[in-house]
């Protein structure tokens, strides 16, 4: 009797502990479902992660394919380069990074090289005041929360088309206009700034909060109350970060305009490079890198200080 109760109590302990185990969570049937699931899951992962190196990994090898070939098309050949490189350091050394040579040729071209300078940056600041106004009316048409398609998409069009020429030619077709001298270079200045700059004034445009404009909307304000009310103070700041920046850039373009004959130091640049005096080239370009520096500084200058006020006011 004693054994086979004990043997009873065997078998019960025995059954207790199977339940238990089937109760367990994590453990049995659901558990493994739930371990193919994650299983099946991180494959997929995996798949979908190697795709997407391979894509790339096929988009660069393409690109780089192209670009070689490019480079193979147009000549491009390093051994050349390479066999010719005492040519460029003979000329740099001896000639342009020379001091005492180019102190003497600076010093020597200062008459010239002064006034070309700042005719440089008389025609940047000009031909930049010039084609602001027309920037800023062309780039609130251009905006489509301002006008509707009918207006905007053609005048982004004209925009992109005044883009699309280089100053460099817009300043051979003004000589024609203008003879040659500065008043060609400032017009060149002036159209690539309206086709640049109100370009984007446009997308400037199209990024303020719609809600001061609803609000003037509501009460009544027309097109041109919303615009001067609620459009044009949110992108002031930026309007004058963007004509200043643009300035810098202007006055590097307009220091080569000479070369056509449209004014500044481009002139003497290109005749220094005709004459082959390499001396006297580098003078020109230590003359355009004080020019282009000084409107750098200022404009930051500027900058700064209005993001000063504006924080203040805040």
């Amino acid at each position: 009797m004693d054994e086979s109760s004990s043997e009873r109590r065997a078998d019960a302990a025995v059954d207790s502990i199977d339940q238990m185990s089937d109760s367990t969570p994590g453990s049995g049937p659901n558990t493994a479902e739930e371990s193919v699931t994650v299983d099946r899951e991180f494959n997929r992962i995996q798949r979908r992660w190697r795709r997407r190196l391979f894509v790339r990994a096929a988009v660069f090898l393409t690109l780089l394919a192209v670009v070689l070939a490019t480079a193979r098309w147009m000549g491009f050949d390093l051994a050349y380069l390479y066999a010719h490189r005492d040519n460029l350091r003979d000329v740099l050394v001896e000639e342009m990074l020379a001091p005492a040579q180019l102190w003497a040729q600076l010093q020597g071209d200062a008459p010239t090289l002064i006034p070309a300078t700042l005719e440089t940056l008389a025609i940047a600041g000009v031909g930049t005041a010039i084609g602001l106004p027309f920037a800023v009316c062309f780039g609130l048409l251009a905006a489509s929360n301002v006008t509707p398609r009918v207006v905007h998409a053609p005048v982004r069009l004209f925009l992109g088309g005044v883009r699309a020429v280089p100053s460099m030619v817009y300043a051979l077709l003004f000589v024609i206009l203008a003879g040659l001298g500065p008043v060609a270079g400032t017009l060149a200045i002036a159209m690539g700034t309206i086709g640049d700059l109100g370009r984007l004034f446009a997308d400037e445009m199209e990024e303020i909060d719609a809600t001061p404009v609803e609000a003037v909307a509501s009460s009544g304000g027309g097109l041109v109350a919303t615009t001067s009310a609620a459009r044009v103070p949110q992108v002031a700041t930026a309007y004058v970060a963007w004509v200043l920046f643009y300035l810098e850039i202007n006055a590097r373009k307009s220091s080569v305009l000479g070369i056509v004959g449209a004014g500044g130091i481009g002139y003497p640049l290109i005749m220094a490079f005709n004459a082959r005096n390499y001396t006297r080239v580098m003078a020109a370009i230590v003359a355009i890198l004080v020019l282009v520096v000084s409107v750098e500084f200022v404009a930051n200058r500027i900058r700064d200080r209005l993001g000063a006020d504006r924080r203040s006011t805040q």
